[in-house]
């Protein structure tokens, strides 16, 4: 216990009466098992050294009545869940981030090779499940990683890489889509 110089003299201005100090572990919800339930009903176990790496689902489980009741994710499917929690797994004993985003951020070799055996669709779900869940480095890393896709390409290369539609092909689709109905 730290003592300020007033709260060391006994009796006169600016003493306390002792009160009783309830002793809270810090660490006491690292250590807690919590079950989390993705937005398609998968439902997948963890531990608080694991979703510390989320400030969403940290957050959560603190205000959890109790430990029991499952952590809802509303925007986030079992695959994509499935592959946040893998990699926090692998980070949850990390210290703290902090952002190194940009030109400097180098990834680490198993965050390289983890985001790169990933298919666009699994790395673009996961972006966004970042975003939403809050999880910075993994969102830094993987924008790292869409921008190391992206670096010396040319618009046409881009386009094969993202699939993304030339205007062209957009408007060959648009004419066999069908319009709005004016039927009544």
């Amino acid at each position: 216990m730290v003592k300020s110089p007033k709260s060391s003299k006994k009796g006169g201005k600016g003493s306390k009466p002792k009160q009783a100090v309830h002793m809270v572990h810090v660490n006491e919800h690292l250590n807690t098992s919590f079950t989390i339930l993705s937005c398609d009903g998968v439902e997948f176990k963890t531990d608080g050294h694991t979703i510390k790496q989320s400030k969403i689902l940290n957050l959560a489980s603190k205000n959890l009545d109790q430990p029991t009741t499952p952590i809802q994710v509303d925007k986030v499917k079992g695959d994509t869940m499935k592959l946040l929690l893998e990699w926090m797994d692998q980070h949850k004993y990390d210290g703290p981030y902090i952002s190194k985003s940009g030109p400097g951020l180098r990834l680490p070799t198993w965050d390289f090779r983890w985001l790169k055996e990933l298919d666009n669709q699994q790395l673009f779900d996961l972006i966004t499940a970042t975003n939403d869940l809050q999880i910075k480095q993994l969102m830094d890393y993987s924008c790292k990683t869409v921008a190391n896709m992206a670096k010396g390409k040319n618009p046409d290369e881009l386009r094969q890489i993202f699939g993304i539609l030339s205007d062209e092909e957009e408007a060959e689709i648009a004419l066999y889509e069908p319009g709005p109905s004016n039927a009544k």
